[in-house]
């Protein structure tokens, strides 16, 4: 199980994540992740400057909760 925090208290299994989009604000040009599970409820993540830091910042919130094999920010 890989558990990682999306936003400040906000959780997501990305076990039971079966889509994952990089979406952007309209207002600000700031771009964040959507997490979709199985029954289209989603989890929006904190906001990024763009879409390499989006990227980065997953690929390291995985590879933390797969190098520790522990639940991160509990």
């Amino acid at each position: 199980m890989i558990i990682i925090e999306v936003k400040k208290n906000k959780f997501v299994n990305i076990d039971n994540v079966f889509r994952m989009d990089i979406l952007q604000k309209e207002d600000n040009n700031k771009v964040y992740w959507r997490f979709y599970a199985s029954d289209e409820s989603f989890c929006s993540s904190r906001e990024f400057s763009d879409e390499q830091e989006a990227h980065s910042w997953l690929s390291m919130q995985i590879a933390r909760a797969q190098g520790s094999k522990e639940i991160i920010s509990l």
